[in-house]
């Protein structure tokens, strides 16, 4: 194996000090007035010599790693593809890179990855979460270590955090779906239900719902485990079915949630919306050219991934955690289509 080109190898081949190559490496020759030529001189070499910095080591000179750790439950999600590709371009405009973990709502994997994550010397942590309380986080504040939650939220939290109004959310589409004079209503959710996000949306619904009298009976509300979404979907809605019990109207939590229902009901043969209306939480781009155009309530991603990296690079600028770091409440909008306006 070839030796691995060094400053010192440098240094030595231009009989200069180990000191002038790294402040021309570093980009701080100019300030230590180091003459042009003198400083032509070293980059040529260094391209001549194929020289590669060992990060690792430098990171623990400097004390970085200008490396950033991104956690999601589902990078196949849409909505959190987009969040990590801004995320991803954020970091990159700030001189950054980004590692991006998937934990598949699963506690343990996400401590895993979190470990994994600082071991390798990150800078700071932007993660959705999918632990049930505050107590980790608020010890990585009070460690100091940065890091910023996203779409999730406890109670109790000192991190910082970026989400969107759920609840809110939730009360659009309930009243969208109220106007249009449906009466009976489902929910697809999914499991763990301690997930805030999941939370919101449910109570912001059936609140809704409940200042107009309506009720949703249980068998209307239908939680899904993440892993088996699809299949489990497909077996509640075919017996709903068959009993001839389907609601008017599905509100649906997020954007998978919403493709497979839609998925299921057609192969049932159920028209949308003349038998059954559908509308989700979390827009994507291909919900506006199906056919029937598929109703949601839009979240801001983009937003979501400036505030949260803003927030982040704060605490590694300022050397630590705050505490005190505000939480960001982004609105959401709703957009009307086809697929909840009653025939």
């Amino acid at each position: 194996m070839a030796k691995r080109v060094s400053i010192s190898d440098i240094a030595e081949s231009l009989g200069v000090s180990k000191a002038l190559v790294s402040l021309v490496i570093n980009d701080k020759a100019d300030a230590h007035g180091i003459s042009a030529e003198t400083q032509k001189r070293v980059r040529d070499k260094i391209r001549e010599l194929n020289y590669q910095p060992d990060l690792f080591a430098r990171s623990f000179r400097v004390g970085k790693t200008n490396t950033i750790g991104l956690i999601v439950s589902d990078i196949s999600n849409r909505f959190y593809a987009r969040i990590a590709r801004d995320i991803e371009d954020h970091a990159w405009n700030n001189g950054y890179t980004v590692i991006i973990c998937s934990t598949d709502e699963n506690v343990e994997k996400e401590m895993k990855q979190i470990k994994l994550l600082r071991d390798r010397k990150i800078d700071g942590l932007i993660i959705s979460s999918s632990q049930d309380n505050s107590d980790y986080f608020n010890k990585l504040s009070e460690a100091g270590f940065p890091h910023v939650l996203i779409d999730r939220r406890f109670d109790d939290m000192q991190s910082a955090n970026v989400s969107v109004d759920n609840y809110g959310g939730a009360r659009l589409a309930a009243e969208h779906l109220l106007k249009q004079g449906f009466s009976s209503f489902a929910v697809v959710a999914l499991s763990p239900d301690h997930i805030s996000t999941i939370r919101e949306r449910i109570k912001g619904f059936t609140d809704t719902l409940g200042k107009a009298n309506v009720q949703i009976p249980p068998c209307w509300l239908i939680s899904l485990p993440f892993d088996r979404i699809d299949k489990e979907l497909d077996n509640r809605l075919q017996s709903l079915h068959r009993q001839g019990q389907l609601p008017e109207a599905i509100f649906t939590l997020n954007n998978n949630l919403t493709s497979s229902c839609l998925k299921h009901l057609t192969k049932l043969s159920v028209n949308i919306p003349e038998d059954v209306a559908v509308i989700g939480f979390d827009d994507i781009m291909y919900f506006e050219h199906t056919h029937p155009s598929v109703s949601a309530i839009g979240q801001p991603t983009d937003r979501i991934s400036e505030e949260a990296f803003k927030l982040l690079l704060q605490q590694i600028n300022n050397g630590k955690a705050d505490g005190r770091q505000r939480s960001v409440v982004l609105p959401v909008d709703i957009i009307i289509r086809e697929s909840s306006i009653k025939h």
